[in-house]
């Protein structure tokens, strides 16, 4: 029961972990030269590697996409942008919406059979919860106290007033915190939207990795068969 919702550490799962890390820094490099800025918080930049960990999640389980996770910010230490900063700001991202995905999915399971839309659906909900809620802290850091707020209220203010919004040192904390939460929920329904695209793919559900099914398709399999046991 318990590996189940954890999803195997094992050498398919190692070299899984690898090949969508990989994905995951080629993804985020090419959304980098798109220049996908959140308008309104502009040094905020929506980032399509995050599909490939959110299929690492959904094919090999929970614990292969930490370490994808972990394997990404690795390369992003080495070939990545405003080092550490925003690595760091990316591995409390990507873990907090693992975590997230993690509780939709057992929140979806807890009550026996479950639907494929039902698991995605929760799992996209709870992600975006706890990756809104957990980012709130290390960002009221990087504004308060390490870049300063008069700096990022000063950059800030003329993207603010193209949609009728007058920063000012009484709500600039709290209006930048609140669109970043809104950059982050955005950000996952990107993300999740394609990921639950090729989810949905009956060749994907089907296809057996390393001799065995997705993890996404074990959980629902389990579910049923719970649920038969319990009739």
């Amino acid at each position: 029961m318990e590996a189940r919702y954890r999803g195997r550490l094992d050498t398919t799962s190692i070299a899984g972990s690898a090949i969508f890390s990989s994905l995951a820094l080629v993804l985020g490099a090419a959304s980098q030269a798109a220049g996908l800025n959140f308008p309104i918080v502009p040094y905020l930049q929506f980032d399509l590697g995050e599909v490939a960990i959110i299929l690492a999640f959904f094919i090999f389980g929970p614990v292969p996409a930490l370490v994808s996770s972990g394997v990404e910010f690795g390369g992003l230490m080495v070939f990545g942008q405003q080092i550490p900063v925003g690595p760091i700001l990316k591995l409390f991202a990507l873990v907090s919406t693992v975590g997230g995905l993690w509780l939709g999915t057992w929140l979806a399971s807890r009550r026996g059979e479950t639907s494929l839309l039902r698991l995605l659906t929760l799992s996209a909900a709870a992600g975006g919860v706890v990756r809104a809620v957990v980012m709130t802290l290390p960002n009221y850091y990087l504004i308060v106290y390490f870049y300063g707020l008069g700096a990022i209220e000063g950059f800030l203010k003329a993207p603010f007033a193209l949609v009728g919004i007058t920063l000012s040192d009484a709500n600039a904390v709290a209006l930048i915190l609140l669109f970043t939460a809104a950059f982050n929920l955005l950000q996952l329904v990107l993300v999740m939207g394609i990921s639950s695209f090729v989810v949905r793919v009956p060749t994907v559900s089907r296809i057996k990795v390393g001799g065995r099914t997705p993890w996404f398709a074990t959980v629902l399999n389990g579910t049923r068969a719970e649920a038969r046991a319990l009739s």
